[in-house]
């Protein structure tokens, strides 16, 4: 499965720039994905990439654009070589599209010539601060560069990015499992997402139409079974029935209960009661 990554920002840039030199750690050769578009810079030395199902060699004053969620890792190499991760919030704010859009750097073409240009300049500001505005350069620059990607840069991506061996419906089958055996738990959208090799916002969409309802409905459908039957089957008292299976309390319990079943544990309980008495005076006639 591959590793989600989760980036971390400076509040007062809306991206992560790194400067990395060194060779090619465990880290970055596991392969991975993200939410966020990346840039990659090479100032020095040489790295190979896998891009999706891409073999890829990038050499001094190379750039490649990482698409949001494309799997990717370096997989060796010893580089200088400078990396911006754009906040995926920040990109939000411009354009909802973003994120399922592609970009791309034509060899010879005025965007790749222009981009090299800003990285290179951002670049000699991350190993040199000049003065107490360089963040404010860096700032400013970074900007120039989104709005080149936004407006001259993208392009129809055609294919998933996960390849064709795993299927939207995997994924939700894989988060219908894991629901179901850890409905007792606080379930988190966070510990979802790592399951998944889609982008969690299109398996959740997915899960919805497949089931009729939201992963959290799903789980509280679930706890609402299993605690059903330990309190009809096993006569379990209401509210430990309740907690046993995951509610904080048991008129949770009973509200779910109405929802999925039309009746609350305490009616079903009267009912299943005179339906066995009903059988009984049948069976005895």
């Amino acid at each position: 499965m591959y590793r989600h990554q989760t980036i971390a920002y400076d509040a007062i840039l809306p991206a992560r720039i790194e400067l990395n030199d060194a060779t090619v750690d465990r880290c970055r050769a596991e392969p991975h994905w993200h939410e966020e578009i990346q840039l990659l810079y090479i100032d020095e030395g040489s790295l190979r990439l896998t891009v999706g199902d891409r073999e890829l060699h990038l050499g001094a004053g190379d750039v490649l654009p990482v698409n949001p969620c494309e799997v990717h890792s370096i997989t060796e190499g010893s580089a200088k070589y400078l990396s911006v991760h754009f906040s995926r919030v920040f990109v939000k704010s411009f354009s909802d599209s973003a994120e399922s859009c592609g970009y791309a750097l034509a060899a010879g073409s005025p965007e790749r010539r222009e981009m090299i240009l800003l990285l290179q300049k951002l670049l000699a500001i991350e190993q040199n601060t000049f003065d107490e505005y360089s963040t404010l350069v860096k700032y400013t620059l970074l900007l120039k560069i989104l709005r080149l990607l936004l407006t001259r840069c993208r392009c129809e991506r055609l294919i998933s990015v996960y390849g064709t061996d795993r299927s939207m419906d995997d994924d939700v089958d894989t988060v219908k499992k894991y629901i179901e055996s850890h409905f007792r738990q606080k379930i988190m959208s966070d510990d979802l997402e790592k399951l998944v090799h889609f982008k969690f916002t299109y398996v959740m969409t997915h899960f919805k139409k497949q089931t009729g309802m939201t992963m959290m409905s799903y789980a509280i459908q679930e706890r609402t079974k299993h605690a059903l039957n330990d309190y009809l089957t096993h006569d379990v008292p209401i509210g430990e029935a309740a907690l046993k299976n995951g509610f904080c309390h048991y008129n949770h319990f009973t509200k779910a209960c109405r929802k999925y079943y039309g009746a609350s544990p305490t009616e079903l309980k009267k009912q299943r009661r005179a339906a066995s008495v009903s059988a009984a005076l049948d069976k005895s006639a």
